[in-house]
Protein backbone atom coordinates (compact mmCIF):
# COMPACT_ATOMS: atom_id res chain seq x y z
CA UNK A 1 0.00 0.00 0.00
CA UNK A 2 0.80 3.60 -0.82
CA UNK A 3 2.29 5.81 1.81
CA UNK A 4 -0.50 8.80 1.72
CA UNK A 5 2.78 11.12 1.51
CA UNK A 6 2.79 9.57 -2.43
CA UNK A 7 -0.96 9.11 -2.73
CA UNK A 8 -2.73 11.50 -4.17
CA UNK A 9 -6.95 12.40 -4.26
CA UNK A 10 -7.65 13.03 -7.39
CA UNK A 11 -11.45 14.51 -7.63
CA UNK A 12 -12.43 15.06 -11.68
CA UNK A 13 -15.39 13.52 -13.27
CA UNK A 14 -14.09 13.65 -16.82
CA UNK A 15 -12.85 10.24 -17.27
CA UNK A 16 -10.25 11.30 -20.57
CA UNK A 17 -8.86 14.16 -17.68
CA UNK A 18 -8.74 11.18 -14.80
CA UNK A 19 -6.16 9.08 -17.36
CA UNK A 20 -4.45 11.91 -17.95
CA UNK A 21 -3.87 13.37 -14.36
CA UNK A 22 -2.88 9.70 -13.38
CA UNK A 23 0.01 9.39 -16.17
CA UNK A 24 1.07 12.45 -15.53
CA UNK A 25 1.87 12.00 -12.03
CA UNK A 26 2.24 8.17 -11.49
CA UNK A 27 4.82 8.03 -14.52
CA UNK A 28 6.63 11.04 -14.28
CA UNK A 29 6.04 11.62 -10.38
CA UNK A 30 6.04 8.23 -8.89
CA UNK A 31 2.90 9.11 -6.76
CA UNK A 32 0.30 6.93 -6.04
CA UNK A 33 -3.11 8.24 -7.83
CA UNK A 34 -6.87 7.24 -6.56
CA UNK A 35 -9.48 8.98 -8.30
CA UNK A 36 -13.12 10.06 -7.27
CA UNK A 37 -15.84 10.86 -9.78
CA UNK A 38 -17.37 12.70 -7.20
CA UNK A 39 -17.01 14.49 -4.04
CA UNK A 40 -19.22 11.29 -2.46
CA UNK A 41 -16.80 9.10 -3.70
CA UNK A 42 -14.06 11.42 -2.92
CA UNK A 43 -15.14 10.99 0.91
CA UNK A 44 -15.50 7.56 1.17
CA UNK A 45 -11.41 7.20 -0.37
CA UNK A 46 -10.22 10.11 1.68
CA UNK A 47 -11.91 8.04 4.59
CA UNK A 48 -10.74 4.81 3.75
CA UNK A 49 -6.77 5.70 2.34
CA UNK A 50 -5.83 9.38 3.75
CA UNK A 51 -3.84 11.34 1.09
CA UNK A 52 -1.24 13.42 1.16
CA UNK A 53 -2.49 16.19 -1.54
CA UNK A 54 -5.99 16.63 -2.49
CA UNK A 55 -6.29 17.48 -6.40
CA UNK A 56 -9.66 18.40 -7.54
CA UNK A 57 -12.22 20.04 -10.09
CA UNK A 58 -14.06 23.02 -9.35
CA UNK A 59 -17.26 21.86 -11.12
CA UNK A 60 -17.88 18.18 -9.97
CA UNK A 61 -21.39 16.57 -10.10
CA UNK A 62 -23.42 16.93 -6.68
CA UNK A 63 -21.00 18.04 -4.37
CA UNK A 64 -19.08 21.30 -6.45
CA UNK A 65 -15.28 21.41 -5.58
CA UNK A 66 -15.42 23.86 -2.63
CA UNK A 67 -17.97 21.65 -0.40
CA UNK A 68 -16.29 18.09 -1.27
CA UNK A 69 -13.01 20.15 0.08
CA UNK A 70 -14.79 21.53 2.81
CA UNK A 71 -16.10 18.13 3.57
CA UNK A 72 -12.72 16.25 3.41
CA UNK A 73 -11.25 18.60 5.84
CA UNK A 74 -13.72 17.08 8.38
CA UNK A 75 -12.38 13.61 8.31
CA UNK A 76 -9.55 12.77 10.92
CA UNK A 77 -6.44 13.17 8.98
CA UNK A 78 -7.73 15.39 6.18
CA UNK A 79 -7.62 18.55 8.14
CA UNK A 80 -4.07 19.79 7.10
CA UNK A 81 -3.46 17.91 3.41
CA UNK A 82 -3.35 20.62 1.34
CA UNK A 83 -5.44 20.77 -1.38
CA UNK A 84 -4.43 21.72 -5.52
CA UNK A 85 -7.71 23.00 -7.50
CA UNK A 86 -7.00 22.11 -11.17
CA UNK A 87 -9.91 24.07 -13.13
CA UNK A 88 -11.16 25.58 -16.31
CA UNK A 89 -12.18 28.32 -13.52
CA UNK A 90 -8.92 29.35 -12.16
CA UNK A 91 -9.22 33.32 -13.29
CA UNK A 92 -9.68 35.77 -10.99
CA UNK A 93 -12.38 36.16 -8.88
CA UNK A 94 -12.38 32.29 -8.61
CA UNK A 95 -8.79 31.95 -7.65
CA UNK A 96 -9.15 34.47 -4.55
CA UNK A 97 -12.23 32.61 -3.77
CA UNK A 98 -10.46 29.01 -3.82
CA UNK A 99 -7.40 29.84 -2.52
CA UNK A 100 -9.42 31.70 0.86
CA UNK A 101 -11.39 28.42 0.71
CA UNK A 102 -7.96 27.02 1.82
CA UNK A 103 -6.44 25.58 -1.63
CA UNK A 104 -2.67 25.57 -2.02
CA UNK A 105 -2.47 26.23 -5.59
CA UNK A 106 -5.11 26.88 -8.21
CA UNK A 107 -4.51 25.30 -11.70
CA UNK A 108 -5.98 26.42 -14.94
CA UNK A 109 -7.26 23.64 -17.79
CA UNK A 110 -6.24 22.77 -20.32
CA UNK A 111 -2.54 22.34 -18.38
CA UNK A 112 0.89 20.24 -19.36
CA UNK A 113 1.52 17.12 -17.43
CA UNK A 114 5.07 18.31 -16.54
CA UNK A 115 3.49 21.79 -15.57
CA UNK A 116 0.74 19.86 -13.05
CA UNK A 117 3.84 18.29 -11.25
CA UNK A 118 6.11 20.65 -10.77
CA UNK A 119 3.04 22.48 -9.11
CA UNK A 120 2.36 19.35 -7.33
CA UNK A 121 6.11 19.01 -5.98
CA UNK A 122 6.32 22.69 -5.14
CA UNK A 123 3.02 22.13 -2.74
CA UNK A 124 4.46 19.10 -1.01
CA UNK A 125 8.11 20.54 -0.94
CA UNK A 126 9.64 18.06 -2.92
CA UNK A 127 10.91 20.70 -5.18
CA UNK A 128 12.45 24.28 -5.26
CA UNK A 129 9.99 27.48 -5.78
Amino acid sequence: MADKITRILHIEDDPSLQKLVRIALERLGGYTVCTAADGFQALELGRELGAGLVLLDLDLPGMDGVATLKALRELPGMREVPAVFLTAAAGEPSRSRLLAEGAREVFPKPFRPRELLRVIERVLGHAAD
